[in-house]
């Protein structure tokens, strides 16, 4: 390999990595962006950091997800077989007694189960 091949091919890899960080910079202002005046006088453009999403999303998600898991096992199984296998859960520990109180359908898991049970069969 050349001295000339060398060069650019170490002139290919800083412009390489100088584009990763222009791509990388550019994506993190899609968020949006706000302008910083440094001590020097010099105005910078930070990008703003992303918002999370919020704890009540997070918890309902969470629910839902919760739900249609119980609706799906309740669909499966029928409500017969889903009570028995329940039953030995609320005599045992009492870990075993809150993951019961946990699976015990709702309302709302019947429905879905009832709904899901056409689709299943």
């Amino acid at each position: 390999m050349g001295a000339l091949e060398f060069v650019m091919s170490a002139n290919v890899q800083k412009f390489d990595k100088r584009l990763t960080r222009i791509v990388r910079k550019h994506r993190s202002m899609s968020n949006g962006y706000g302008f910083r005046v440094d001590r020097t006088g010099l105005i910078t453009i930070k990008p703003k950091r992303a918002k999370g999403a919020a704890p009540l999303t997070i918890l309902f998600s969470v629910l839902c997800i919760g739900v249609l898991f119980k609706a799906v096992a309740v669909a499966n199984f029928g409500p017969e077989k889903y009570a028995s296998k329940l039953a030995p859960m609320r005599n045992g520990t009492v870990v075993e007694q809150a993951g019961a109180w946990l699976m015990e359908p709702g309302v709302v898991t019947m429905y879905v189960s009832q709904a899901l049970s056409d689709v299943i069969r």
